[in-house]
């Protein structure tokens, strides 16, 4: 029951711009022994987790689907905060700043700003989108969600299907499907080579994902700004900041 639970909490955050599944892998202690079984494909002790991690993701994106088309600009204020604010668990004992680091986040925030089409908007989000992107961004974000303090949900902000694959769960649509696929290819061909590559550049990986996570931000530009909005950033901002240091105070 404790292995349900903890996959419903990770599919629910996963789901969430700025939280990061990988963070919340070593929160639970299992991070370590998780990448080892993945890489030997020891699949079978993490069946109660998978299955919690689904229920996790489709009731956090039925939710959320929900409050875009009721809610949209409180919404999106919420997310940006939580993704301005997860920069501190990306930076988490990361070297200090170089003059290349500068570099690699200013490629990072170009590839993301220019890379975000319009607004995210799940009134929009029933546009088609091709089976190749679904298949590489489900790939991309779910290698990277397995980094501490990376969130694979910006991924698919940069990409433009973000509101997608949160229509997509509320509809239960069969593309859904393509975007599982990439995520089964991303958990075992590129989650033992990204923590390889981030454990020897972590610095420039890192500033190169903080680059890219402000570019993105312009995916979750609410239309209108008044004092309710102000105030769901900064409670999603406030959230997520203070969630980014637990792992840091967690190995101390």
């Amino acid at each position: 029951m404790g292995s349900i639970l903890q996959g419903f909490v990770l599919g629910f955050v996963m789901v969430l711009p700025g939280m990061s599944g990988g963070t919340l892998l070593v929160l639970f202690g299992i991070y370590e022994t998780l990448i080892k079984d993945l890489v030997k494909l020891n699949l079978r002790p993490y069946i109660p987790l998978m299955g919690g991690v689904l229920l996790g993701i489709l009731v956090s994106g039925i939710a959320f689907a929900l409050f875009f088309e009721a809610y949209r600009d409180p919404t999106v204020a919420l997310l940006l905060g939580c993704l301005l604010a997860s920069i501190r668990a990306v930076l988490n004992d990361c070297p200090k700043t170089k003059k290349r680091y500068i570099v690699y986040t200013l490629i990072g925030l170009l590839i993301g700003f220019f890379m975000v089409g319009e607004p995210v908007s799940i009134v929009d989000a029933g546009e088609d989108v091709s089976w190749w992107i679904l298949i590489l961004g489900g790939a991309l974000s779910s290698g990277a969600m397995i980094i501490p303090g990376v969130p694979g949900s910006s991924v698919l902000i940069v990409f433009g299907i973000y509101d997608t694959i949160i229509f997509y769960i509320k509809e239960l649509n069969f593309k859904l499907l393509y975007f599982a696929v990439g995520n089964i290819i991303g958990i075992f061909t590129l989650v033992k080579l990204l923590e390889t590559m981030y454990a020897r550049y972590k610095g420039a990986i890192s500033y190169f994902f903080v680059g890219l996570i402000v570019g993105s931000c312009r995916g979750l530009l609410p239309y209108k700004i008044d004092v309710s909005i102000i105030m769901l950033f900064a409670i999603g901002f406030s959230v997520v900041w203070w969630w980014s240091g637990v792992p840091l105070k967690t190995a101390e």
